[in-house]
């Protein structure tokens, strides 16, 4: 199955207003359990439905809600009749019970058509009016930074807590105390994670590069993207084997040997 096409299928968002069938809830309850990529998207969904409530609450026409509400009443008057019709015996009991049963259920179903009418006609609305537009792909935005900041944790998490994960701090040089960075080498795969915890925004036309030092020969491990103030975590290049690793500041792009004087942080194994 493709999670993302699922995704998109709208039974997310059929399933958080309540309108998924109980076959669908099973498949999204059974999906999810083992997809943080559904749960995710399920408290999303959640987050903007409530904002977009909030934003633009309002009551559901007062002809539908007078209608309802007679109807509950009128419903109401038939069991009370029924109720002041019946001999006290164990039977009229259980007809009360069962009436008193039905009742509940009737209150239910019209509370749910309330709130079904009201959120469907605020969606409407709300999307309807361009400035309102404005606001959702603004809050999605924000939603959408937020989950990727919370990916990056969970990418850490994951790695912190794999037993094969080396986790190496590179300290700053001489002239660059503050600068710091960590580098997840996982020794088993040769897989190799940068994280750029204590280091600026590289100048326009400069990258970071890391380099691994394998028996004393500087390794190319990558360039870390330039929009590293939205990635916390980078996957480099493999290596298999190193003594060290070190980040330098070279022209955007990278290149085959490191500029020593723009060395910033190192770090031995």
């Amino acid at each position: 199955m493709d999670i993302k096409e699922y995704i998109s299928s709208g039974i997310i968002e059929s399933y958080v207003l309540g309108l998924a069938s109980e076959e669908e809830i099973s498949i999204l309850t059974c999906i999810s359990k083992n997809n943080r990529e559904v749960q995710q998207a399920i408290i999303d969904a959640q987050i903007t439905f409530e904002l977009l409530a909030d934003a633009q609450a309002m009551e559901p026409p007062a002809k539908l809600k007078d209608s309802i509400w007679s109807k509950i009443k009128g419903e109401g008057s038939v069991i009370e009749e029924h109720q002041n019709h019946q001999s006290a015996s164990t039977t009229i009991d259980n007809s009360i019970e069962t009436a008193n049963k039905t009742s509940r259920y009737q209150w239910a179903i019209a509370a749910s058509v309330l709130l079904a009418v009201s959120i469907g006609t605020n969606l409407y609305l709300y999307w309807n009016n361009e400035n309102h537009k404005t606001e959702i792909v603004k809050v999605i935005t924000e939603k959408n930074i937020q989950k990727q900041a919370l990916n990056q944790l969970y990418d850490r998490l994951a790695l912190l807590q794999d037993s094969n994960v080396k986790k190496i701090l590179l300290k700053g040089v001489e002239n660059k105390p503050t600068l710091a960075a960590v580098v997840f080498w996982n020794q088993e795969t040769a897989e190799v994670y940068l994280s750029l915890d204590k280091m600026p925004t590289p100048p326009q036309g400069k990258q970071y590069q890391l380099w691994a030092m394998v028996d004393g020969k500087p390794v190319d491990a990558g360039i870390f993207p330039l929009d590293s103030k939205t990635i916390d975590l980078s996957k480099m290049t493999n290596i298999p084997k190193a003594q060290a690793f070190a980040i330098t500041l070279e022209d955007e792009g990278g290149r085959p040997t490191p500029t020593l004087s723009e060395l910033c942080v190192m770090g031995t194994i």
